[in-house]
């Protein structure tokens, strides 16, 4: 490249793609580089003064929609689930399907709250990941396989599967933050279902004053209340990192940055300082 194709002085970079590109020596000073994507990129002596860094408004805008949209979808369905359960007790036939319900929704709220946990720890991170997307997935599934087959058990289960090994693919594919933000969505809300369940049995207990057991229930809410608010951190930070530019792998070497640079508005993983 010469020196004028290395030229970006006050451009509108936003969401471009310079992965792998030979630009040392570019003057990016001024320009608008938020989403750009400069991973293993060369970037020695590169001026990245009064540059802007960080999250498109386009994509923050569209991964609110999709979180919105998401938790809809999300909501309606376990919402519908939940008050079909309550009441239920084992001697009834459908109590399978209330253990069922439960465990998928604990599957799914534990692990969206505790996939940050491990950030050292990718691969684990990867396969909470997708624990809580097929968790979430199974619930979608046999919620709206069963309306579309007229509340049909057996079909219902099926498309619980089918969704399942669907959403599992997608995780194992894509490693984009789209999906992380609806696993996330999912997650938070399959988070609050179960601790509205819970709480639903803490009250009927302590209605009829059996106080140990009614506390015991209404601790376990209050962890799960506190897991909820962790998810929805979660979620929020899913929303708004996602997209942010990425240095990572990229040779950073008497790069120029100004002082007002801030490192939570870029990926910085393994780069060369």
């Amino acid at each position: 490249m010469n020196s004028d194709r290395l030229n970006f002085c006050n451009q509108n970079l936003q969401n471009r793609s310079f992965t792998g590109l030979q630009l040392n020596d570019a003057n990016f000073s001024g320009a608008d580089l938020r989403g750009c994507d400069f991973r293993h990129a060369q970037l020695q002596r590169v001026n990245f003064v009064k540059a802007k860094f960080g999250q498109s408004p386009r994509v923050f805008i569209s991964l609110l929609i999709t979180a919105l949209i998401v938790g809809l979808i999300v909501f309606t369905a376990i919402s519908e689930m939940g008050f079909g359960v309550l009441g239920n007790t084992p001697e009834l036939p459908a109590w399978n399907y209330t253990q069922a319900l439960v465990i998928s929704l604990l599957i799914s709220g534990i692990s969206a709250s505790f996939r940050r946990v491990f950030p050292a720890q990718p691969i684990l991170e990867k396969i909470i990941t997708i624990l809580s997307g097929i968790a979430s997935a199974a619930l979608m599934g046999f919620y709206y396989g069963g309306i579309f087959y007229n509340k049909n058990p057996q079909a219902a289960v099926i498309s619980a599967l089918i969704a399942s090994m669907i959403t599992a693919i997608l995780c194992l594919t894509f490693q984009n933050g789209w999906i992380r933000v609806i696993i996330a969505v999912a997650g938070f809300i399959c988070n609050y279902s179960l601790a509205f369940l819970i709480s639903s049995v803490a009250f009927a207990y302590l209605s009829i004053q059996h106080y140990i057991i009614g506390g015991f229930w209404g601790i376990l809410t209050l962890i799960l209340l506190a897991l909820t608010m962790r998810s929805l951190k979660l979620v929020i930070q899913e929303i708004t990192k996602t997209g942010i530019t990425n240095f990572r792998g990229a040779n950073l070497e008497d790069a120029k940055f100004d002082a007002e640079f801030k490192l939570n508005k870029v990926y910085f993983t393994g780069v060369i300082l």
